[in-house]
């Protein structure tokens, strides 16, 4: 007995599903299997055809309708008899694995890319990183400059401080020792 399902969903491309179905034949131990994607009225259908011994294909089309893979989303299955050749699955495994391959290859190169241009962008990232450190180190040579220059100053500053208190001092010790001796005149004490 050869068996047409069709699986038609919002979402059934794109996850998983030929495979699933590959894998659900094997467990059925359906020899001749073939399935592909396609489009029907412009929706996503699943298109799987089996030839079998009736009782056997007629287990599978029921695991057919109660599993699927988990991100599908399914709004109907329906099969139906069908004449026309049904490849082995064995053929329909080697296909599919070449196209999942390809598909593995295709991802692998785009994440290449990718990384690529990943890389690239932190290549400018580093690249602008060591300019900001080369403006940070030429910042921290300026503020070194800077605070000898400040020490420098600090340094005449206190060096004017105590010649202005030096000769503060000197000035009123002078006043001082003048007030005295017009002290001393006054009371008649002489100067010695």
């Amino acid at each position: 007995m050869k068996q047409k399902i069709v699986i038609a969903g919002p979402k059934v491309h794109g996850v998983g599903y030929r495979p699933f179905l590959i894998a659900l034949a094997d467990e059925f131990e359906i020899g001749k299997f073939s399935v592909h994607n396609s489009e029907e009225d412009g929706k996503q259908i699943v298109i799987a055809k089996a030839d079998a011994e009736d009782a056997q294909l007629g287990a599978f089309i029921d695991a057919v309708r109660a599993r699927k893979p988990k991100k599908a989303d399914v709004s109907g299955i329906r099969s139906e008899p069908f004449e026309g050749r049904v490849p082995s699955i064995v053929r329909t495994s080697m296909l599919s694995m070449s196209s999942q391959l390809a598909k593995g290859i295709d991802a692998i190169e785009s994440i290449n890319g990718k990384m690529d241009l990943m890389l690239n962008k932190q290549d400018l990232t580093i690249g602008k990183l060591d300019q900001m450190l080369g403006k940070q180190d030429q910042m921290l040579d300026k503020q070194d400059q800077m605070l000898d220059k400040q020490d420098e100053t600090t340094a005449e500053i206190r060096d004017l401080r105590d010649d202005v208190v030096h000769h503060s001092n000197t000035e009123r010790l002078s006043r001082m020792e003048k007030d005295i001796r017009v002290i001393k005149s006054k009371i008649g004490i002489r100067p010695r």
